[in-house]
C-alpha cells in the first residue's frame, strides 16, 4: 500500500531536520566528545580483563607449581596457624641455622665418631647442666624414648605412681602407661582425691614419677625419712629459667628449677619450646644415670651423634643469645606487632574474589592444646565464597606449604603467634591474597 503524502511529507521534514542538527557545530563536537570517550574506555575495559586473567593464569601457575612441589618433595613446611605450638601437625617454627649446620657437619660422615665424639659431646653438655649437684644427661632417640630409658632403673627401685597423678601425656597415652615394654607393671598408690604421706607405706626403695601436663603446676612431695626419689616428666620445659624469663614465659617449667626444687630425674624433649631437634632428654643423679647408659637396652634408645650435637649447639644458643632461637623469639613476639600484621593480611586478602569476610579475633594461643600456657595473640577469620571452613581447612592442610588451621563456623581461624613475620606473604598466597607484597616488620 503506497504512503499518503502527509507521511511523506513528515518523513522528509524529520530528515532535513536531522541533517540540519548533524551539520550544527555543537552536535559535531558532542560526537566528537562521545567517540573520543567510548574510544578511551575501551583500552581501559580491555586492561582490566587483561589484568584479571594475568591475575587468574598466576594464581593457576602458582597452584600448579605447589602441587607438583607437593608431589616430589620428601618434607612439606608447614605454616602453623593453627594456635597451638605443639600439634599433630608439627610446630611449623624451624631450627636455628647454627643448630643445623651442627647436625649437618655430622652428617656428612667425614667426623670423628665413635667414643672420642661422645665424651665431647657430653662435656659440653655437663656444662650445661645446673650447677649444685652430681648431675649427668642422657640423650634419647625421641620423648617416648627418654620415658623408656628410666624404666631401665626399675632393677634398682620400683617406680610409683600416684594415682592423683596418673595423668594422660600430650601424646595421649596415660601416664602409667608410658614407659614402653619394659615396664608392664608399675605401682600405683593412693586415691585419685590428693596425696597423703601413708600412701607410700610399705614401700621400702621406689622413685616416685610425676607429669606436668599443663592442667597445674606441679610440686614435688616431703618424702623425707624414705628412700625414695623423684622424677619429673615435663612435656613443656626447657633447661634453665633465664632463657624463658626472657621470653616473657616465667609460667614455663624448666629442668633447672625442678632440679633445684629437689627432683632426682628430669625427663624433657628437645623439640617445642626447648627449640632443639627431635630427641629425649633425662637429666638426673649420675650414678643412675650411667646404670642407664650402661644397659644393654640403651643402644637402641640412645640418640645420634647427629641429634646430641644439635641439641649441644642449641642449648649454647639459648645460653647466650634466647632471641636466636626460633621458638622463643615467637614468644617474645609483643601482642601490638602481631595485630599490625593481622591488619595488613586482612587488607590484602580483602582484594580476593574467593574471599567472602574478614574478621580480626584476639584470643590466646597455646603451647600444648588445653594447657594453661597461653599467650596473647590475634587471628584473621576468614570465610571463603564458595568452599566450607572444614574443606578449605582441609585442603590449605594439603598444600605447598601446608598450612594447619582451626575452624569457627563458616571460617578458617589463623592464628599468627606461631607465624613468622618473613612467612607472612606466603601465608596470604595460601590463603588466596593478592600478589602484592606485604612490608614485613
Amino acid at each position: 500500500m503506497a504512503l499518503p503524502p502527509w507521511t511523506i511529507e513528515l518523513l522528509r521534514r524529520g530528515i532535513t531536520d536531522v541533517a540540519r542538527k548533524a551539520s550544527e557545530p555543537e552536535t559535531i563536537e558532542k560526537i566528537k566528545n562521545q567517540a573520543t570517550e567510548i574510544l578511551q574506555d575501551l583500552p581501559q575495559t580491555a586492561a582490566k580483563s587483561i589484568d584479571a586473567m594475568l591475575r587468574t593464569a598466576e594464581v593457576s601457575k602458582k597452584t600448579v607449581e605447589r602441587w607438583s612441589r607437593k608431589h616430589t618433595a620428601l618434607a612439606v613446611p608447614l605454616l602453623n596457624g593453627s594456635g597451638v605450638l605443639m600439634n599433630d601437625h608439627g610446630s611449623g617454627v624451624p631450627l636455628a641455622p647454627q643448630v643445623c649446620e651442627a647436625g649437618y657437619e655430622l652428617m656428612l660422615g667425614d667426623s670423628v665418631t665413635g667414643t672420642s665424639m661422645d665424651e665431647r659431646l657430653s662435656r659440653r653438655l655437663q656444662r650445661l647442666l645446673p650447677a649444685g649437684g652430681d648431675y649427668s644427661i642422657a640423650v634419647t632417640s625421641n620423648f617416648s624414648s627418654a620415658l623408656t630409658a628410666l624404666a631401665l632403673l626399675v632393677d634398682e627401685r620400683q617406680l610409683v605412681v600416684h594415682r592423683s597423678q596418673a595423668v594422660r601425656l600430650p601424646n595421649g597415652r596415660a601416664l602409667p602407661d608410658a614407659f614402653g615394654m619394659f615396664l608392664p607393671v608399675i605401682q600405683e598408690v593412693g586415691s585419685r582425691d590428693n596425696i597423703l604421706p601413708q600412701d607410700f607405706d610399705g614401700l621400702e626403695s621406689f622413685c616416685l614419677v610425676m607429669a606436668d601436663v599443663g592442667e597445674q603446676p606441679l610440686e614435688l612431695l616431703e618424702l623425707s625419712g624414705r628412700d625414695a626419689m623423684q622424677a619429673v616428666i615435663l612435656p613443656v620445659a626447657t633447661l634453665g629459667q633465664a632463657e624463658l624469663d626472657a621470653a616473657g614465659a616465667a609460667e614455663i617449667p624448666s629442668a633447672e628449677s625442678m632440679l633445684v626444687a629437689g627432683a632426682d630425674f628430669v625427663i624433657l624433649s628437645g623439640q617445642g619450646v626447648l627449640g632443639g631437634p627431635e630427641c629425649g632428654i633425662v637429666i638426673g643423679r649420675k650414678p643412675q644415670i650411667d646404670s642407664i647408659k650402661a644397659s644393654r637396652v640403651w643402644p637402641s634408645l640412645a640418640a645420634g651423634d647427629a641429634a646430641r650435637a644439635m641439641l649441644a649447639m642449641t642449648l649454647e644458643v639459648v645460653a647466650s643469645d634466647p632471641d636466636e632461637i626460633p621458638t622463643l623469639a615467637l614468644l617474645s613476639t609483643s601482642e601490638e606487632n602481631l595485630r599490625g600484621r593481622a591488619e595488613r593480611l586482612a587488607t590484602r586478602l580483602s582484594g580476593s574474589d574467593n574471599i567472602r569476610n574478614i574478621q580480626i579475633t584476639a584470643e590466646d594461643a597455646q603451647l600444648i592444646d588445653g594447657g594453661r600456657w597461653r599467650f596473647a595473640s590475634r587471628q584473621i577469620c576468614v570465610t571463603h565464597e564458595s568452599m566450607s571452613a572444614e574443606e578449605w581447612q582441609s585442603n590449605l592442610l594439603e598444600d605447598m606449604p601446608a598450612v594447619a588451621v582451626g575452624c569457627a563456623g563458616d571460617a578458617v581461624c589463623v592464628d599468627l603467634r606461631w607465624v613468622s613475620a618473613s612467612d607472612d606473604n606466603r601465608l596470604a598466597e595460601a590463603l588466596g591474597g593478592t600478589i602484592s607484597a606485604i612490608p614485613n616488620t
